[in-house]
């Protein structure tokens, strides 16, 4: 007997379109299922995303031009936080007239998103936008930029949020 016999023979071509198409679907549920329990399919998570703190230290300049703050020089290596992290950067502009940043010394460039700037004449607090931090282990500080003189910042950090 022929294969085209043998399936006209038997009720697999006899059967209505529905139940091969509920045929088709149960053998599609135990497939994902076993993939599922073999690990083939990750389901994800659903957690909270971690926050990171790396604190830093402030320091003040005075000048109207960009200023390296003495002794804020840290290694930052945005690897170790996985591939989705997303980082800014914090603190406080104590007298708040001044432009805050990020200098990344390594590859010689001002951190893209991290120029902030704080107009209020008072203490204030100040955060950027997300960080576009350069993967590899880079070198870098912190520069202010005065708007009036004396420029001091306290408590800055990198903020790393892992999703």
């Amino acid at each position: 007997m022929s294969r085209a016999g043998y399936f006209a023979g038997n009720s697999v071509l006899g059967e209505t379109s529905s139940s091969l198409e509920s045929r088709v679907l149960s053998l599609e549920k135990r497939v994902y299922q076993l993939e599922k329990t073999t690990g083939l399919i990750k389901t994800k998570a659903s957690s909270t995303p971690k926050e990171y703190s790396v604190s830093l230290v402030g320091g003040g300049v005075e000048g109207y031009d960009w200023t390296k703050i003495s002794g804020t020089d840290f290694t930052f290596d945005l690897n170790l936080y996985g591939s989705s992290a997303v980082v800014t950067l914090e603190g406080w502009m104590d007298n708040g007239m001044g432009i805050v940043r990020l200098y990344d010394e390594t590859n010689h460039r001002a951190v893209d998103g991290s120029e902030v700037m704080v107009i209020s004449g008072v203490k204030s607090s100040f955060y950027s936008k997300p960080l576009s931090i350069w993967r590899g282990q880079n070198q870098y500080y912190l520069e202010i930029k005065s708007l009036s003189g004396a420029v001091t910042i306290s408590q800055p950090r990198l903020r790393v949020l892992v999703r």
